[in-house]
């Protein structure tokens, strides 16, 4: 009996069984990866662009919700025969076997059900940063990423750079003793690059006429309903709950992604909130600081992780810190230039040790350097593949992806959680063991994300 496919693959899908029908391709040598992008405009330009460097990829696809948007032009023009969609499922339907991974460059709330589309299909996936906008669609995507076997790569792309070698060797090498570790900061104090309301929001955006050629219903996916609004395209997503991971999803993944890994942190048993302006129960506030506790784990003792956002909000820099510039391939805010940089606080870390040590980092892939030195630093690993290369070699067989979920769905999560107390204004005590808060229903239940939140008919991308 002949069966719809579609229909037997919906059946499948919700059911949380299907696998992927072509198998993965034998890459012989001089092939390349025929990769589908969702998403194409403004970061996700940035991102093709980097994948086409390498040499090591075709473009096979293009999606987007807004094709006709101005955003979209570059990606077009440069791929004119490239097939289009503006919905990624009929995008997976239509290129099945014609694509060998997927792309996602969306909006932070957006990731997730294109994620989880492309596993269940048996193919290999990158996602911008963060992972996903809820703690629960990072827990999700772990266990799919695990059960399906592909390869992922979150896009943090200083995890392939100078930055994530030295780390890696200075802890493995006993150069950075963990167990003499005493605090940790992370911090995030150049002016935003979207928020305009400053946190002055009384109420959520009254709906709009719709732009020629938005498919506003893909656009939300899973999120809570939302009449359509200027005010939440274009970058704005970021600074509204229902959609975004404001600055910490923004910038935490380039600032604590190193510190996060190799210090082996996980996930906090405390969240605490302090130093607040700008607080609103609809967009994320203009400042903050966030202390994450991390239990002793091995060698390493018990340690907080302060994280400090807004441009009036700095932390006390250590003794002998060094002024460093912007990493050359992270665009600086709205009127900042490569000049000015060196002389703020460009986005970055620092940590202390118990014999008064420090070292410090910019984000992304920029070094590491030790505070109160003339900044020469011990002997590393020369740096390997880029970010993206490393992605495309992993879906042929030849590397280990440096950002897979099982690494950066703990990352996000602390993400996830540091939104939900910005969200409340409001610390908690977390459990890491049952991955529950502890004694705040109301915080325990934004774990899932905003109320309505699957919405009705986007349920079937929570079932692995």
């Amino acid at each position: 009996m002949k069966v719809n496919r579609r229909s037997f693959i919906q059946t499948a899908f919700a059911a949380g069984a299907y696998s992927c029908f072509a198998g993965r391709r034998t890459f012989k040598s001089g092939d390349k990866v025929r990769l589908a992008c969702v998403g194409i405009g403004q970061q996700a330009w940035g991102d093709i662009r980097s994948f086409a460097g390498t040499k090591l990829v075709e473009i096979a696809a293009l999606c987007d919700t807004d094709l006709e948007g101005k955003q979209c032009v570059a990606a077009l023009k440069r791929y004119p025969n490239v097939p289009r969609f503006t919905d990624f499922r009929k995008m997976l339907d239509a290129m099945e076997g014609k694509i060998d991974a997927v792309a996602v460059m969306t909006p932070d709330f957006s990731h997730f059900p294109a994620l989880m589309a492309a596993m269940k299909r048996g193919l290999p996936v990158f996602s911008e940063k963060p992972l996903a906008h809820t703690f629960e669609e990072c827990e999700l995507l772990m266990q799919a990423a695990a059960k399906y076997g592909v390869a992922t790569q979150m896009g943090n792309q200083g995890h392939s750079g100078v930055n994530y070698w030295q780390f890696k060797h200075y802890v493995e090498s006993g150069v950075i003793d963990i167990s003499q570790l005493k605090h940790l900061t992370a911090h995030m104090n150049n002016p935003r690059r979207w928020h305009k309301w400053n946190g002055k929001v009384s109420a959520f955006p009254t709906g709009e006429k719709m732009p020629k050629g938005i498919d506003w219903d893909t656009w939300l996916g899973t999120a809570t309903y939302h009449e359509y609004s200027k005010d939440y395209v274009q970058g704005e997503w970021r600074s509204w709950y229902d959609f975004g991971n404001g600055a910490l999803g923004d910038w935490g993944a380039h600032t604590m992604d190193t510190m996060h890994r190799f210090f082996d942190l996980g996930l906090p048993t405390e969240v605490s909130i302090r130093d607040v302006k700008g607080w609103n129960p609809f967009v994320f506030p203009m400042q903050d600081t966030l202390t994450f506790k991390f239990a002793a784990k091995g060698k390493r003792p018990a340690i907080e992780l302060d994280w400090y956002e807004g441009t009036g909000n700095k932390p006390t820099l250590p003794k002998g810190y060094r002024p460093q510039g912007w990493n050359p391939d992270i665009p600086a805010a709205k009127g900042s230039t490569a000049a000015d940089a060196v002389k703020r606080l460009v986005p970055g870390k620092f940590f202390e040790m118990k014999d008064g040590t420090v070292w410090q980092g910019a984000s992304h892939g920029s070094p590491i350097l030790m505070c109160d030195t003339d900044g020469k630093v011990p002997k590393y690993p020369k740096p390997g593949s880029n970010h993206y290369k490393n992605f495309l070699l992993a879906v042929m067989g030849k590397e280990q992806t440096r950002s897979p979920f099982s690494v950066t769905g703990p990352l996000s999560e602390v993400f996830c959680l540091g939104c939900i107390a910005q969200r409340l204004n409001r610390g908690f005590k977390f459990d890491p063991a049952t991955k529950q808060i502890v004694g705040d229903d109301e915080a325990n239940a934004l774990l899932k994300g905003s109320k309505g939140t699957p919405r009705k008919g986007w349920e079937e991308f929570y079932r692995v």
